[in-house]
């Protein structure tokens, strides 16, 4: 059940959290002391999430409560050799084995944070690794564990002390927000709202006490360009009578106006939260979720590869590069615009019967670039054969490598091609990307029998080569296969 704002729950998180975050640059150094630290703000941390259900920002704690602590094992392993102590591997031995060992149907394995974290643990070699695991851990951001699914009623408000009675206390106030809804569902962390169409934008906010002398909460929202505020509505909230702490709920219109491109960043908006009046309080201070994302790329008015499946499992892709560490903006738009080129040809092999049984690697590079180049959006831009790490790309595309192969011995998926993937993801390294794509013909001749779907044709991996982590975006185009009218015979 999803209980009210606990204040107890997030006090709990959050200090263990902070407290990791505090000791974390400093744990790899020969200190005890910091150590025992670090190993009970893991606990405490274990703790809370022990009595959390389900949700996305529980899941996200606990994908970073599994890093943290597969983590600790590899620092008693370098405190171990430090120590000369016997048999010193066995903290690196049960680290590795704890994470091949991960149940990956659960939810929040799936955090690409956290896998990005297991593939440098199974590759990890020597103690002078730990340092990059260290600096990549500190920069894990988290949401405020401020609004959670709780398994019981443990987390009782009575359970946090309040400091009211400090006077320093006395003088700030805390507002909180809560959470979003738009039409009466929880924001997710992408929302998509159909450009020109209006939504009901909801908002719940939690104000610990109200400031003496004040009349009006005002909730704004702000934007990187001034002309969206609009577009998002703006609450005001009157004086309560009583003591607080206070709930408030409002809702208001939200209109996208314009539609954003298919690779561009979503819509971010920030609220503000401010009293008309605050002369007599220390601050205010503002926790919580009060960042909305809100999607407006409108596929169905504006479609990119001209197949309107294929267009909404490439904003599913979209996304998962958007959470993959250091992927930058650009990168990805550029990326897209390389997919929406590839899943368009993708959708016609399978629709038309377009690419022959046998082809050769060279015919299929030419017949991809030229259909790649006849997309206005790439063109000239596109280039053939670019020198990189000792090697020749196939094509790139503003500097992202696309690299072609032929598989004419069965049929074979996405999954199927890891091993083209160091290939790939030593080009994009070597270009200074963090992305790289692999599109694959497979062309053994078919019969009767349709081979093929865009979800398992087009997917997005992650993979490690040396110390470097790419991600690598795998395209399967079908030859080989019958024209439609022979399905029938």
């Amino acid at each position: 059940m999803k209980n009210e704002p606990n204040l107890a729950i997030f006090h709990q998180a959050f200090s263990s959290k902070a407290k990791i975050a505090e000791v974390l640059p400093n744990v790899l150094n020969p200190t005890s002391e910091i150590l025992v630290t670090f190993r009970e703000a893991i606990d405490q941390l274990g703790d809370v999430l022990s009595q959390c259900g389900r949700g996305d920002i529980e899941d996200q704690y606990r994908a970073f409560h599994t890093a943290i602590s597969i983590f600790l094992l590899l620092v008693e392993w370098k405190q171990a050799i430090r120590k000369a102590e016997f048999d010193a591997q066995r903290f690196l031995a049960s680290a590795k084995l704890q994470a091949s060992e991960i149940d990956h149907s659960l939810s929040y394995v799936m955090n690409s944070y956290l896998q990005v974290f297991l593939i440098s643990v199974d590759s990890l070699q020597a103690v002078t690794e730990l340092t990059g695991i260290q600096k990549y851990i500190s920069e894990w951001e988290l949401p405020l564990l401020l609004f959670a699914n709780t398994r019981s009623n443990m987390f009782n408000q009575s359970n946090y002390i309040d400091e009211k009675n400090n006077e320093a206390e006395k003088l700030q106030s805390t507002v909180a927000f809560l959470k979003f809804e738009i039409d009466g569902k929880p924001a997710e962390q992408y929302n998509y709202l159909k450009p020109g169409t209006s939504y009901d934008l909801s908002i719940e906010v939690r104000v610990s006490n109200w400031p003496t002398g004040a009349n009006l909460l005002m909730l704004t929202p702000v934007t990187i360009d001034i002309r969206e505020r609009s577009w998002l509505p703006k609450f005001q909230f009157k004086k309560p009578e009583g003591n607080g702490p206070f709930s408030f709920t409002g809702t208001g219109r939200a209109v996208l106006e314009v539609a954003h491109s298919f690779g561009s960043r979503p819509y971010e908006f920030l609220y503000a939260a401010e009293f008309d009046e605050i002369s007599n309080y220390k601050s205010v201070e503002i926790v919580g979720h009060r960042r909305l994302l809100l999607e407006g790329t409108d596929v169905i008015s504006n479609p990119r590869t001209g197949f309107s499946h294929v267009d909404q499992h490439l904003l599913k892709i979209r996304n998962r590069m958007r959470e993959f560490p250091g992927l930058s903006s650009d990168d990805i738009a550029n990326a897209m615009t390389v997919l929406e080129g590839l899943g368009n040809i993708t959708a016609q092999a399978l629709k038309g019967g377009t690419f022959e049984a046998n082809m050769s690697e060279k015919q299929f590079q030419t017949k991809i670039s030229e259909l790649l180049r006849n997309r206005g959006e790439i063109g000239e831009h596109l280039e053939s054969h670019l020198e990189a790490s000792g090697g020749i790309t196939d094509l790139t595309f503003k500097g992202i490598p696309i690299e072609l192969k032929i598989e004419k011995s069965k049929v074979l998926f996405a999954k199927d091609f890891t091993n083209y993937f160091n290939q790939t993801a030593s080009y994009s390294i070597a270009l200074g990307k963090k992305v790289g794509i692999l599109s694959v013909l497979e062309c053994t001749e078919k019969k009767a029998t349709p081979v093929g779907v865009v979800e398992d044709d087009i997917d997005f991996f992650i993979h490690q080569t040396g110390q470097s982590v790419v991600a690598i975006i795998v395209v399967v185009i079908r030859g080989g296969l019958p024209k439609p009218s022979s399905y029938s015979r």
